[in-house]
């Protein structure tokens, strides 16, 4: 393992053990869910891709039901092998390949959404993403965007505490347009 996967590896576990200490807070969830929603009216989108929440992350379900209640079209992601395949979500959920809940719904393709939330453990004041390790929200996003499709704007979602002043970055990173947390919202 090289110098920079060895820094990222180190990072994620300390912000994993973070996560895992951290108690459940409502009303944490609830702000994070309306300053998506805002973020969703700000930008004038009718189509979001996000993700649901597993393991620790911010918990975004109230969004995704304001999301679905007030007529936006949902993409979330199911995972297929090495790659993330979109669908629309609307409501339903199964258990992927992962073992996790994932949506369940049409095919859907990334390129359409106006606004891609993505997870993320932590995300740097110059727009570096740290995920978890897999690679897939990289992936699927640098598909989409070699792809020449119009740019929607990436944004990562994290805990306050998870804006950093700089996170390891390699070359097949994606960066994101900006973090929202329950308090705040940075443009990179």
């Amino acid at each position: 393992m090289d110098e920079l996967a060895n820094q990222k590896a180190h990072l994620r576990s300390q912000l994993r053990e973070a996560r895992k200490s951290r108690e459940p807070d409502a009303s944490y969830s609830t702000r994070l869910s309306q300053a998506l929603g805002q973020l969703c009216i700000d930008q004038k989108v009718e189509t979001v891709a996000a993700y649901f929440p597993i393991e620790g992350e911010p918990d975004i379900r109230e969004f995704l039901e304001w999301a679905l209640k007030n007529g936006l079209r949902v993409m979330l992601p199911s995972v297929r092998g090495q790659d993330l395949h979109w669908v629309f979500f609307d409501g339903n959920t199964e258990f992927g390949e992962l073992g996790f809940e994932e949506a369940a719904g049409k095919p859907a393709k990334l390129g359409d959404a106006g606004l891609i939330f993505v997870p993320a453990m932590a995300v740097d004041l110059r727009g570096n993403r740290l995920g978890k390790g897999k690679g897939y929200y990289d992936r699927s996003l640098a598909q989409v965007f070699a792809a020449g499709k119009r740019r929607a704007k990436v944004v990562a979602v994290v805990f306050d505490d998870e804006v950093l002043i700089q996170v390891p970055r390699e070359e097949h990173d994606h960066p994101v347009d900006g973090a929202v947390t329950a308090g705040k919202l940075l443009w990179f």
